[in-house]
């Protein structure tokens, strides 16, 4: 009987290890697919992901996922390399982690090298190609984005009148603080915006006001919480900015003073008891993974190209000094490679942004994947481009992962602080607001995309506001699977060249 039980325990572990291993594979198989449509930047994928792994998959619950959409957006990094992360650490530890992370960045590192490795001559046509399907596609993730803030307003609702449309309010701020110069130079108007804030201010202000409000809000809590919105906007405003920067500065020192104050409150009110011990442990541990995957995968380029321990620290510190998206990083990366002169200034805006722009994926990881392949390539030819972009492919990951792991692990330790739980009530929102101005965004890159290809505007306006609906209506109504309308606005994108 003894052993009969053992042998009922060891099927069940094996069982199990299997079950695991299952989930994992199909997690990874879900962030490659992901990462290969990942038009759009990271906040686009948001809603995509969120299909694919809580409502198709049920892989998590849509708690954990709000969760690790938090912890993303409040951290530097590739967003959609750290969510994946992080709902792979929840399936499946640190394997779950290194695969989910590394599958949902693939796609488009990969497609940067091959793109750049053809890119001479008439094969540049291979971007061409890209780039008319990028219409479609930018079409297609707008359907996805709308369905997004459409499925928030509903779930809203349930809140009760008051708070929903304290909720809609917010998610218009949020918009419309973010939107400006997509709103100006769609509807043609020649100004520059009047606040011009980065997504990165945006958050901070509705932390600062979610963190100083959520342990309760009282008549003087909310004229001070007015009084410094105001004053942060103002003092921030383009035409005032020169002007206000001590007062700016002094808001912003006010804020966090508050903030500080109020996340303290939340934690005693929550009472939670923490192994500071095993929070530690468990936080290091995680730092030891991420480190030796970039290390690992960065032993050819070790080996065979000189210098390239300075580019994998100086790719390192770029990606923990990238708040702000892509476009952010573009700045980093010409500041410690261009200027740095790791890459010619020429081929970094001559070929690798243009060619990381039309491909899906993070703007982080293609941009330096690509830099250590044209540098390389510089150095030591095909062979040594291959290893220094493997190596900037992962120290991408790498450090994504790393800093999102520490403040996901803290997110998930006080789960039950107030602070936290009000956070999780007000993140969807916030994030709609913001993904409302992603489509606003995509729409005017599919009309520069269009300029640039010598197609009409109108043709390119009228054809993405259709495809738009057209996705909405086979996603929604006919429920098809995220494929067929994707496919369909990759073909719609290339019959832009019949015109």
């Amino acid at each position: 009987m003894a052993v009969e039980h053992i042998f009922v325990q060891a099927n069940g572990v094996y069982q199990s290890m299997l079950h695991g291993y299952a989930d994992i594979v199909r997690l990874g198989m879900s962030m490659l697919r992901i990462g290969a449509i990942g038009f759009g930047g990271g906040n686009a994928l948001i809603p995509v992901i969120e299909k694919e792994v809580v409502e198709n998959g049920k892989l998590v619950t849509k708690r954990a996922y709000d969760e690790d959409v938090v912890a993303a957006c409040i951290t530097p990094g590739a967003l959609p390399v750290e969510i994946a992360a992080g709902i792979g650490q929840r399936l499946g530890g640190h394997a779950g982690m290194l695969v989910a992370s590394s599958m949902m960045a693939l796609p488009g590192a990969l497609l940067t090298i091959l793109i750049l490795a053809v890119l001479t001559g008439e094969q540049g046509a291979a971007l061409t190609g890209i780039r008319y399907a990028s219409i479609g596609l930018g079409a297609f993730i707008i359907s996805l984005l709308t369905a997004y803030v459409l499925k928030t307003l509903k779930a809203m609702r349930q809140a009760g009148t008051r708070v929903f449309r304290t909720m809609c309010l917010a998610m218009v701020a949020v918009f419309l603080l973010s939107s400006e110069a997509n709103l100006y130079a769609l509807l043609g108007i020649p100004a520059k915006p009047v606040f011009n804030l980065s997504i990165l201010s945006i958050l901070g202000l509705s932390f600062f006001l979610i963190v100083y409000l959520g342990s309760g809000i009282s008549r003087a809590k909310a004229i001070v919480a007015g009084l410094l919105t105001a004053s942060f906007l103002l003092s921030g405003s383009h035409p005032l900015a020169p002007a206000l920067t001590g007062v700016h500065d002094a808001t912003i020192l006010l804020m966090g003073w508050l903030g500080f104050r109020g996340l303290v409150k939340s934690f005693r009110m929550g009472g939670e008891s923490v192994d500071g011990v095993k929070l530690l442990k468990d936080t290091l541990c995680d730092a030891f993974v991420w480190l030796a995957f970039a290390l690992a995968l960065s032993l050819p380029a070790i080996a065979m190209v000189q210098g390239s321990p300075a580019y994998i620290g100086e790719g390192f510190l770029s990606s923990l000094l990238s708040f702000g998206g892509g476009d952010a990083y573009l700045t980093i990366a010409d500041g410690l490679f261009v200027q740095g002169g790791t890459v010619a200034g020429a081929d970094f805006y001559g070929q690798l942004v243009p060619v990381a722009n039309a491909l899906p994926g993070s703007i982080l990881c293609k941009i330096l994947t690509g830099i250590g392949y044209l540098s390389g390539l510089r150095m030591g030819g095909m062979s040594a481009g291959l290893a220094l972009s493997l190596a900037g492919f992962a120290v991408s990951v790498a450090a994504s992962g790393l800093i999102f792991g520490i403040i996901a692990r803290l997110l998930r330790t006080f789960h039950d602080v107030p602070v936290f739980r009000q956070i999780s009530l007000w993140v969807r929102p916030i994030i709609s607001g913001l993904l409302l101005n992603v489509a606003l965004s995509m729409l005017r890159t599919n009309l520069e995309i269009g300029t640039g290809l010598l197609v009409p505007e109108g043709i390119v306006l009228t054809m993405s506001i259709l495809l738009a609906v057209f996705c909405l209506y086979l996603l929604f109504v006919r429920r098809k699977a995220m494929t067929v309308p994707m496919l369909v606005s990759a073909a719609a994108g290339f019959g832009l060249f019949l015109i």
